[in-house]
């Protein structure tokens, strides 16, 4: 089995969540294939999923003082074909394999999740080789659902064919309205869509907003639209660490999703290519997790597989309820041999 797998399986044994070890290896290794190379055979990066190239990043989250019991990991299929369509073709069958996995996993919802990612791409043989990414998948294992997957979640680039928000919107009507910023708008833009679907079938709707890099009136622009959250987040990086004054300096991204309930808001904050981000996760970690055990797991098993590790990005929720509740913290194991 390969090391993504045993990563996983490690860090959730370092966690103690109880979960059985086979589906996490089983949907690990259907999900990327075993391919974690950075570049493709043509020479070009293979995902833009991480900086490096590599198809695979992990995260780990919590929020209001407490860890969730939970790993999740985000990768991507297909990274050595070269034709787009190829990709999709590749990603559509291995998402239609790992729906099994949910509790709920059937058909039905097999049908959904490649309806949406036909929503995006509906002519995949049309779109221009060099457009590298198609999809991504997301998988959460939770202590809850031990010999299941928590959660599913297959991402898309609404900008690769036009159109795309409102072809979804039209099948999917919580995505309405998500990107609440105007067309005109330059600095703050749609940059990838969402559909999840959890453990008891329901279906969590996502859209990211990438912010311009490096320009001064982003932070301003990221309050005008999405109001105190955006405030609150940007101001809790600021206590932990981050330059005020060089906000605009970061790569960011918003979140606006929404779900059972009502809207969520969530800021994600970029590591840039050499930028260290350690001292920042440990302080958010110890405010917003109640500890550093979960940050601490990641790196040490990267050590421990002999990986390096890297943390690629910090995440803030915001609820009008309960304020900044959520702490989300990714990074990337990589694998000389990879």
């Amino acid at each position: 089995m390969g090391v993504a797998e045993e990563f996983l399986v490690n860090l959730a044994e370092r966690l103690a969540l109880g979960c059985d070890p086979a589906p996490i290896r089983a949907m690990m290794e259907r999900a990327c294939g075993g391919q974690l190379a950075a570049l493709a055979p043509d020479g070009l990066q293979a995902s833009t999923l991480t900086v490096s190239g590599i198809p695979f990043e992990v995260s780990v989250s919590g929020g209001r003082g407490q860890l969730t019991p939970a790993i999740r990991y985000a990768t991507e299929t297909a990274t050595q074909e070269t034709a787009f369509s190829s990709r999709v073709a590749g990603q559509i069958a291995a998402i239609r394999d790992l729906v099994a996995w949910l509790p709920n996993g059937d058909e039905a919802v097999a049908d959904m999740l490649q309806s949406f990612v036909a929503k995006l791409y509906p002519d995949p043989a049309n779109v221009r080789t060099l457009q590298r990414s198609a999809t991504w998948i997301g998988v959460v294992h939770h202590a809850a659902t031990p010999n299941h997957a928590d959660r599913l979640k297959v991402y898309g680039g609404p900008a690769v064919v036009p159109g795309a928000l409102d072809r979804i919107s039209n099948e999917w009507p919580e995505f309405a309205g998500l990107a609440s910023v105007p067309d005109h708008e330059e600095l703050i833009k749609p940059e990838i869509v969402a559909l999840e679907v959890d453990a008891r079938g329901d279906l969590n709707h996502k859209v990211y907003l990438k912010a311009k890099y490096n320009d001064v009136a982003v932070p301003m622009k990221l309050v005008r639209y999405f109001g105190d959250p955006a405030w609150e987040v940007l101001s809790e990086l600021v206590r932990c660490g981050v330059d005020a004054e060089k906000l605009h300096q970061h790569h960011f991204f918003v979140c606006c999703a929404r779900g059972a309930g009502g809207p969520v808001f969530g800021l994600t904050m970029m590591a840039k290519r050499r930028q260290d981000l350690t001292g920042l996760v440990y302080e958010l970690a110890s405010r917003h997790h109640g500890t550093t055990d979960a940050v601490d797991a990641l790196a040490r098993e990267a050590e421990s597989s002999g990986a390096t590790w890297r943390y690629a990005a910090v995440g803030l929720g915001f609820s009008a309820e309960h304020g900044i509740d959520k702490l989300n913290v990714y990074g990337t194991p990589t694998w000389s041999a990879a």
